[in-house]
């Protein structure tokens, strides 16, 4: 008989335990979602989405991008870092030096577990303006959150 209120016990140990188990993994592990991207209105501050597309025209002056509602973040400080990585096709500088994107922290503020990103690039230089896809990642360490492709094209005016 003791067996069975021993395993009875522990049946109902586990059964208390395993959603405090859940909620912290859910808690510590960050998840992302696009939910806007495409052409982005010149300005300063939080980008205004022109019109939503992948497929950017290679002109120079123009912004495109996206944001991204991230969760599962813990509250600590209000702030999380992430990384972001930009991989696009290869260009030459002004000083011929080759390159094809690059990788750098970012903090964002988070609140409730919830954080907003946004990413993009503003073509500047002619140099800048090579055909070809158009990469962006946001990750958490190793866990990749989101990504985000888009097409850079010819310039159809």
């Amino acid at each position: 008989m003791k067996s069975i209120h021993a395993v009875a016990i522990v049946a109902i140990a586990a059964m208390l335990i395993a959603p405090t188990i859940s909620a912290v993994h859910a808690q510590g592990s960050p998840q992302g979602k696009v939910v806007e991207f495409g052409l982005v209105k010149p300005g300063d501050g939080k980008p205004v989405f022109e019109r939503r597309t992948a497929r950017i025209p290679l002109r120079k002056g123009l912004r495109f991008g996206f944001c991204a509602e991230i969760t599962g973040l813990g509250d600590e400080g209000g702030k999380y870092a992430l990384s972001e990585t930009v991989r696009h096709p290869v260009t030459t500088g002004p000083n011929g030096v080759e390159e094809n994107g690059w990788n750098v922290p970012r903090m964002v503020k988070v609140e409730n577990g919830r954080a907003r990103w946004c990413g993009g690039h503003l073509f500047e230089h002619d140099w800048e303006l090579v055909p070809g896809k158009w990469r962006f990642e946001v990750a958490d360490g190793d866990n990749v959150l989101v990504v985000q492709e888009f097409d850079a094209v010819a310039d159809g005016k």
